[in-house]
């Protein structure tokens, strides 16, 4: 599309213009229709035809707004008028980037770029240590931390399109990363949880919010604290005798919040911990939860607490929990997800289900800042423009409240320049054999069926019949799809990649063991000596694959734990081949592995019992430290 931009007295909004357009593809010349800028008091208002366009805008990210309306509705050369006013005062991706992938800075850039036209108006980066402290040189060391100059660099570039960069550490849990070293195991109560009976642990929450202070403008940030169930449990037990998780975390959480107002911060936490106090289960999504004048009356004044629920597609559960939230405090924010932590593969439909009433719900009961979490479980191996999809509704409902496929894809199209629909079948890769209807369930069986043992077979009882054949299909359909000439097409290499290795794997451990069971020593040679050999080869294709991706978009730190487990897979392939070559030719008697019966995971739970396991518990029984 050409465009013509009378910058006349707004100078200072040409980068973010020209960012935008180098962004999507759209030329800024004197041959283009005109487009000049206007004031307004609230949201934005785009008008005009193919003589000229107006955007009058209230601030600088509702500009950003009106320019995804510029290019939906001016390409069309009819007159229009448009006036949108967002529902919420923040609307804010949580981009993980502590679980191996970090994102690059060019990359952070473009994500904020194409969010900001979606809709967004702040973005969190979730660091657990994967910041630079000055004076601390094993916090997230040989992590791919971000320095002080890069934060500065990104809060700086968002600002430009009226985004704003929230701090979003951890100061109680989830710190995994610095107790591997030495260095703080002194600070450790149990699990990855702070020792709060240690002062020097105040100390190195000073230093993390010091730094926070000193990248970001924001006067908002989230410290984490979720999921601490262990809290007080090792060492601070030891020393300070069995007292109570909840006055634990509330003198915790008063010393966090003074140093927050030491450095103008006003914090907001997880609010899971604060909520299962109100249970008599300790079950965080218990809907019957109560909540004593003492127990509200010991949420800090000045504290925000984040309600999260990233799989429910219940309106009646959100409207519960929300307003029970509300009993508990008056100052509550929502969070809901982008499930792109299951895997390579990202669950934009089952995770556009949820949204579409998760953000009704918000609505009705008088929410105001709208988190949308990207967790980087697994290895952080999905791309996070993968999940672009769930972002782009959690955008429209914001600025519209139109959710439907047509105006999603509308929006897509404008930010991305791609299809919608495309995007959100990536989930038809996991449709295997008798797996749980389109978008209903988080299922995801690409993870085992790639890492299950060719030998051992720990989830073969799992393997739907027919499976090599499905993601055969999926690869060819993924090839037709992918776009030309794309600043995406390598997502769809990967996944092609990922489809065309499983349309081999997927079914070779339950192959062997059928072969072996039924003494057919023609299909086991025929396994060891054709299929295996072409599942390495493809394994290696993919492998590559994955390796373009990780390093299009992250540091290359967290890598190596992809090329370990995709070079653990093909070593066990190697493997079967000598094992199934040693049975073969009479240098031992019996494959003990696979003589051994298949069980199904969890007999009580069924067979959807495997989709969240981890890679560690997939490809062995046995110990892996």
């Amino acid at each position: 599309m050409k465009l013509y931009f009378d910058f006349g007295n707004s100078s200072e909004i040409e980068f973010a213009v020209n960012e935008i357009l180098k962004e999507t593809g759209h030329e800024n010349t004197k041959a283009g229709i005109p487009v000049s800028f206007a004031s307004v008091e609230k949201g934005v208002r785009v008008s005009g035809d193919a003589s000229g366009i107006t955007i009058a805008y209230s601030n600088r990210s509702a500009l950003i707004r009106g320019l995804s309306l510029l290019f939906r509705y001016g390409k069309k050369g009819e007159a229009f008028d448009v006036y949108e006013v967002p529902t919420f005062d923040t609307l804010s991706p949580m981009v993980d980037v502590s679980r191996n992938a970090v994102m690059k800075l060019s990359k952070v850039k473009q994500l904020i770029r194409v969010i900001a036209l979606m809709g967004f108006n702040a973005m969190q980066l979730y660091t657990e240590d994967t910041y630079e402290i000055e004076g601390e040189p094993y916090f997230g060391h040989l992590r791919g931390r971000y320095s002080a100059a890069e934060l500065k660099e990104l809060d700086a570039y968002a600002r430009e399109f009226g985004m704003e960069m929230i701090p979003c550490i951890q100061t109680l849990a989830h710190l995994e990363g610095i107790f591997r070293w030495r260095e703080y195991q002194g600070i450790r109560d149990c699990d990855n949880i702070l020792n709060c009976n240690d002062e020097a642990i105040y100390e190195l929450i000073d230093k993390m919010i010091k730094t926070q202070r000193k990248v970001f403008t924001s006067d908002k940030i989230n410290l984490g604290m979720d999921e601490a169930h262990m809290l007080g449990r090792g060492r601070y037990k030891d020393q300070a005798g069995d007292v109570p998780a909840e006055q634990i975390l509330r003198k915790h959480l008063d010393k966090v919040i003074e140093i927050c107002a030491k450095y103008g911060f006003k914090p907001r936490i997880w609010s899971d911990m604060f909520f299962r106090i109100g249970t008599k289960t300790h079950d965080y999504y218990d809907l019957n939860a109560s909540f004593s004048d003492e127990i509200r009356a010991s949420v800090p004044e000045d504290l925000t607490l984040i309600y999260w629920d990233y799989y429910s597609q219940d309106k009646k559960r959100y409207d519960i929990m929300m307003k029970n939230h509300f009993k508990l405090s008056d100052r509550i924010a929502f969070a809901g997800g982008a499930s792109n932590w299951y895997g390579v593969v990202p669950f934009n439909e089952y995770s556009l289900r949820a949204a579409r009433v998760a953000m009704e719900s918000a609505r009705e009961n008088g929410m105001r800042e709208i988190y949308v979490t990207m967790w980087g479980d697994n290895g952080g191996t999905c791309s996070q423009f993968a999940s672009l999809p769930t972002l782009v509704c959690y955008g429209e409902n914001n600025w519209n409240g139109r959710t439907d496929e047509d105006n999603l894809s509308a929006a897509f199209e404008a930010a991305t320049g791609c299809s919608f629909r495309s995007f959100t079948d990536f989930e038809r890769i996991e449709l295997v054999g008798d797996r749980s209807p389109y978008g209903v369930e988080s299922t995801g069986p690409h993870r085992f069926m790639l890492f299950s043992d060719p030998l051992q077979g720990k989830y073969d009882f799992h393997a739907a019949k027919g499976s090599n054949e499905h993601f055969k299909h999926e690869m060819e359909r993924l090839t037709a799809e992918k776009p030309a000439d794309s600043q995406y097409g390598y997502l769809y290499d990967t996944l092609i990649a990922l489809c065309d290795v499983l349309s081999v794997k997927s079914e070779l451990g339950p192959q062997l063991k059928a072969a072996y069971d039924a003494g057919d020593r023609a299909e086991l040679k025929r396994i060891a000596s054709e299929v295996i050999p072409t599942a390495i080869d493809k394994l290696n294709v993919f492998h590559r694959a994955l390796r373009t991706q990780w390093y299009e978009e992250n540091k290359a730190f967290g890598f190596e734990v992809q090329d370990i487990r995709l070079g653990g897979l093909k070593a066990r392939l190697e493997q079967a081949v000598l094992t199934v070559n040693d049975y073969l030719e009479g240098r031992i008697d019996e494959i003990e592995e696979l003589a051994a019966d298949r069980l199904m995971i969890d007999p009580y739970a069924g067979s959807n019992s495997y989709f969240s396991a981890n890679w560690g518990s997939i490809v062995t029984a046995n110990t892996l430290n």
